[in-house]
């Protein structure tokens, strides 16, 4: 699993997450993503969901000269009862 840290959500509830990270979450199984003590866990289909359907921001050119990228945003949905709260 591919795991990545953010420290602030936006808009409150997504995470953007560059479309070469996820593709690398799916080569490695999935991803987690960990916001201040809350996980949230989406296995490998899930991030092929994502990378196919996934709501995507414009192409930015990297500053360090890495790869060209697009931002696609996902809903902070944390792992275990938090996410039954969400829910209801």
């Amino acid at each position: 699993m591919r795991v990545k840290k953010v420290k602030k959500l936006w808009q409150g509830k997504y995470v953007s997450v560059r479309d070469y990270e996820i593709e690398s979450a799916i080569k490695k199984g999935g991803l987690v993503i960990i916001h201040s003590s809350k996980k949230m866990t989406v296995d490998k289909d899930g991030c092929e969901k994502i990378l196919q359907h996934g709501v995507r921001s414009q192409k930015f050119k990297s500053k360090t000269g890495g790869k060209d990228y697009q931002l696609i945003d996902i809903t902070f949905a944390p792992d275990g009862a938090e996410a039954q709260n969400l829910l209801i």
